[in-house]
């Protein structure tokens, strides 16, 4: 029951003073299926500083969270960004991040690749979100299905 209130009362809430969020998510019909990824940046005055949403090739959810994860940290380093508070809602993805290893083994090489990036930042924190708190990542990887890419920077 306290699950259920837990998720019904989630919501997004901006970094702490002087942090970036990256909120990613992966979107696949189907497993394998057609997958897309969301991935957006924010400040901590809850601003959308950068976003990137795109159709990927045909693979497993647990890919597809993983190359949103991936993604989303390359944005985050193309931006500077110093601190950086991660979240997702795929629990397997944020677990193996912290962890530093996935269940899959085939996985274990693409997660290398997030913590090699995560070592790129100051400091940086992960924790999951439910998809209640990350409905606007959300709705962004789920735009993708007609294969449009968009990608938002500052200028």
């Amino acid at each position: 029951m306290a699950s259920l209130r837990s998720r019904a009362t989630c919501r997004w809430q901006p970094p702490g003073e002087g942090w970036m969020k990256l909120n990613f998510d992966g979107a696949a019909w189907g497993n394998p299926g057609q997958p897309r990824i969301g991935c957006i940046v924010h400040n901590c005055e809850g601003k959308e500083i950068a976003s990137l949403a795109s159709p990927v090739g045909i693979n497993t959810n647990n890919w597809v969270e993983l190359l949103a994860l991936v993604e989303g940290l390359l944005l985050c380093r193309k931006l500077e960004v110093k601190f950086l508070d991660i979240k997702g809602d795929s629990a397997i993805i944020v677990n193996a991040l912290r962890k530093g290893s996935m269940p899959n083994w085939k996985l274990n090489t693409f997660l290398s690749k997030a913590i090699d990036l995560c070592k790129g930042f100051d400091r940086f924190i992960v924790n999951h979100i439910y998809r209640e708190g990350n409905k606007r990542v959300d709705e962004l990887a789920n735009l993708e299905a007609d294969g449009i890419k968009l990608l938002s920077m500052p200028t």
